[in-house]
Formats: C-alpha cells, structure tokens, sequence
C-alpha cells in the first residue's frame, strides 16, 4: 500500500480561501467605512493580499490547466457575469452612478492571461509587442489595469524561481503604489504644512497600501499542490465574486437611502 505524504505549506485552495476573506474584508470597507478611518485602512490593508494572489494563482492556471482556450473562455465569461455586479459595487448600489467602462479585477486577468501566451508564443518582436500594448491599453478600465497584467507577466517571466518572482513583484509594487510617499517631504517643501495638513486623511489612507507586502510572504509558502480534489474548489472564486459584489452592492444602496 502506497502511503501519500501531503507537503508542508499552504495549497492553491488555500490561498484562495484567504484571498476570498482578505476581499470580502476590503469590499465591506469600500462600502461601508470611511477610507481614512483607521478600521477602514486595517480593512483595506488586509484586503491587499487579494489581487497579487489571485493574480499568481492565475499564472500557475495558465501553466497547469490542460485547455488554455477553455481557461480563457471561463474567465472571458466569468468577467461578464460579474461585470454589473461590480459596477454596482462601484456605484455604491446607486444605479445612476453606474460607471459602464468601469470593469473588474477577472476582466484584468483574463486580459493578463492572454498577455502571457502572446509572450510566450509570438515569434515576431513588432506583433508580439503590439499585441501586448492593446491589451494592456484595454485593461486601463479594468480593476487593477495595466499594473496587474504587468505584475501577472513578472511572475510567468520567472515561473519556478520564487526569489526573482519576489524581488520582481516588490519592485513593481514600490514603483507604483509605496512611491507615492516619496512625494511626501517634497509636497512639505514646496507647498507648506498646511498643504501636508490638509491632506492629512490622504496619506492616513495610504498606509493601507503596505498590505500589498503579505502577499509575498504567503505566497512563499505555497507547496504547489491544489489541495482539494472537489470540483466546487476549482469553481469558488468564481462564484464568490460577483455574488459577493451584488449583495454588498445591494445592501450599499439600501442603507444609503
């Protein structure tokens, strides 16, 4: 009898799971929480931890799955169901402020996905960049935009070399998010402390963005595996998302009029 050893770590479906909940947290946050009040930055802080796993999570689908056009076509599909109800999470629940080009975190996935295959596929250098930059100008409307296609690229770039994933992605995330504090003892400088003053709940807020360093330290815990053999694991995020987004969407409006 051939005994299964199960590695130490945390599995795909768990890190899934924790992305589920991180999100949940930071969307109930958006709703219902003043972003500079300090609840809402913890909230939002824990929420940073989703989109850079599910983003990986996505490059692993993409090298594991046995059907690359039926993984696209489900996230091509998924996008679409949940493309209202994330506008109307958007939208606080108040239909008449549905923004229509405002679109969500799979529509950035699938877009990234497809971005990774015409890298690794494309042979000719003018097309293969061309391709690229369209996809990355269409997921200016979506959530995350082009900074998750480039995040989701980093990390096939460097499929199978954690350490390089790693330093890629805190680079990525420094240059774009963390930056904005740099700006900080110039803003001091130049424009006064009354201007620091004022924009006093701004960059209260913007501690919230140092979540985005715990992805990485889950991630570096993860043993490869999928970690659940049920059909409904393969399956939760996403139907979690948008029926996530339209309840909280729902209760929004309710609870603003």
């Amino acid at each position: 009898m051939e005994l299964t050893v199960e590695k130490r770590g945390l599995t795909n479906y768990q890190l899934k799971l924790i992305a589920i909940i991180a999100m949940t947290i930071d969307h109930c946050a958006t709703a219902f929480i003043p972003y500079e009040h300090w609840l809402g930055i913890v909230m939002h802080f824990v929420g940073r931890i989703t989109g850079p796993v599910m983003f990986y999570m996505a490059v692993e689908g993409y090298h594991r799955t046995s059907n690359l056009k039926r993984y696209i076509m489900r996230l091509g599909i998924f996008a679409v169901v949940s493309y209202f109800p994330f506008m109307l999470f958007r939208a606080y629940g108040n239909i008449g402020n549905i923004n229509f080009f405002d679109l969500n975190v799979i529509y950035t996935i699938c877009l990234g996905v497809m971005a990774i295959h015409v890298n690794k596929t494309v042979n000719n250098v003018l097309l293969k960049v061309g391709v690229i930059s369209l996809l990355l100008a269409l997921s200016s409307i979506g959530d995350w935009a082009v900074i998750g296609i480039v995040i989701m690229m980093g990390f096939d770039f460097y499929y199978g070399d954690f350490k390089n994933q790693s330093f890629y992605y805190l680079i990525i995330i420094l240059m774009s998010s963390l930056i904005n504090y740099l700006y900080i003892p110039f803003r001091i400088v130049y424009l006064g402390l009354d201007d620091f003053i004022s924009n006093l709940p701004m960059y209260k807020s913007m501690l919230s963005e140092f979540g985005l360093f715990i992805p990485i330290i889950l991630l570096k815990y993860y043993n490869g595996e999928r970690g659940s053999s049920s059909p409904f694991s393969k399956w939760i995020f996403y139907i979690y998302y948008p029926l996530h987004l339209l309840v909280i969407g729902i209760i929004s409006g309710l609870t603003l009029k």
